[in-house]
């Protein structure tokens, strides 16, 4: 087991996210500096977002095999090392296990190859990127196609899962975790294991806060993580409609403070891990600054009470294997708080587009 503190992940079927956490002083998972960003980048826009992260304060970095800038994100951790700015005892990172990768004899030697990509001797939490498998071609073939299908295996999460705790045994990796399982999924693999995840990273936004999921983590010390934590809000439609609504530009006047950082401040006091989109240094410096404010008791109730909407992230594609993980859930498990004045409810807004380059697109046939 690894420091509460240190513990969150990102993900996402977008070939290009790093993201970062700073780490915390308190031993609470989701308690002060919880928070994580994902610039969508590669190359050297990855790289320099990373030196800016490291520069501001972040100190958990998370990539992924699929995003295919495990080398970029490396080579900028590695130069921050030498330059003294940091210690590699001081960078928390996080990679994920890709779904071509499932099968058990795949995985040490994977994640070899991404250690090697990173130039780094261990990791520091590996994730199950998706609980479906994908049929392996070559390493280079990230989503192998048969006409307009994917093609996917029956490989059980379980073994592979068991190949995952093997990398802990040989030093590989310090931690291991989940990314989209389910309760149901993660109960399972529970039961099955001698080891539970130590993350499991969800879709979570005010529109969308899966309490069960989140409760039943809670209950079992597995830290979650949001991705999608805005709604994924778009600036050009105005959707989700709570993200432009009166009330939050009511909240952002009272607070002195933009959208996305009552959002975050929100979703940590929650108890969940925010991973926000960020590429401009101001954007990053901004996630960092919201732990100097808390959201009073009426505030958080309105935010609350924002009207149910449904998985933004559903990919379908896959939706008929054995082990999709969203059709097994309660998409709307969050019921609108009763509130005697309805006045001062935000009308609660669904893409987020804070600059050119970090547009998010909606396919539904993207894992996060």
């Amino acid at each position: 087991m690894i420091p509460a503190h240190f513990l969150t992940t990102n993900s996402a079927e977008d070939k290009s996210q790093v993201a970062v956490i700073p780490r915390g002083n308190q031993g609470t998972p989701c308690g002060e500096k919880a928070l994580l960003m994902a610039p969508k980048l590669r190359g050297y826009h990855c790289s320099t977002a990373v030196h800016c992260a490291i520069e501001t304060g972040f100190r958990h970095f998370d990539t992924a095999y699929y995003y295919e800038n495990e080398k970029e994100v490396g080579e900028a951790l590695r130069t921050q090392i030498n330059m003294g700015n940091i210690s590699r005892e001081n960078i928390f990172l996080t990679t994920k296990l890709w779904n071509t990768h499932h099968d058990p004899r795949d995985v040490r030697r994977i994640c070899q190859k991404q250690l090697e990509l990173l130039g780094f001797s261990y990791i520091d939490l590996y994730l199950m990127h998706f609980p479906v498998g994908y049929k392996n071609v070559c390493d280079e073939i990230l989503r192998p196609m048969s006409g307009d299908q994917i093609q996917t295996v029956e490989i059980d999460y379980l073994d592979t899962w068991r190949a995952m705790e093997d990398l802990v045994k040989l030093g590989m990796v310090r931690s291991i975790g989940l990314s989209n399982f389910n309760m149901e999924q993660i109960q399972r693999l529970i039961q099955c294991s001698s080891s539970k995840p130590v993350v499991n990273q969800v879709e979570i936004w005010p529109g969308f806060l899966q309490k069960d999921l989140v409760d039943y983590c809670r209950y079992n010390g597995i830290v979650v993580t949001a991705f999608s934590p805005l709604g994924q809000p778009n600036r050009e439609n105005h959707c989700p409609v709570y993200f432009f609504s009166e009330g939050m530009k009511r909240l952002v006047k009272k607070y002195r403070r933009s959208a996305g950082q009552i959002v975050l401040r929100y979703l940590i006091d929650y108890g969940v891990v925010p991973i926000p989109k960020a590429a401009n240094p101001l954007h990053i410096r901004e996630n960092l600054n919201i732990f100097d404010f808390k959201l009073d008791d009426a505030d958080t109730r309105l935010l609350r009470g924002i009207k149910p909407k449904s998985r933004i992230v559903k990919y379908e594609i896959v939706k008929d294997h054995m082990f999709y993980p969203f059709e097994l859930l309660n998409e709307n498990n969050e019921k609108p708080e009763v509130k005697e004045d309805r006045t001062e409810e935000p009308n609660f807004p669904n893409n987020f587009n804070e600059d050119e380059e970090e547009n998010e697109d909606n396919d539904e046939n993207k894992i996060n």
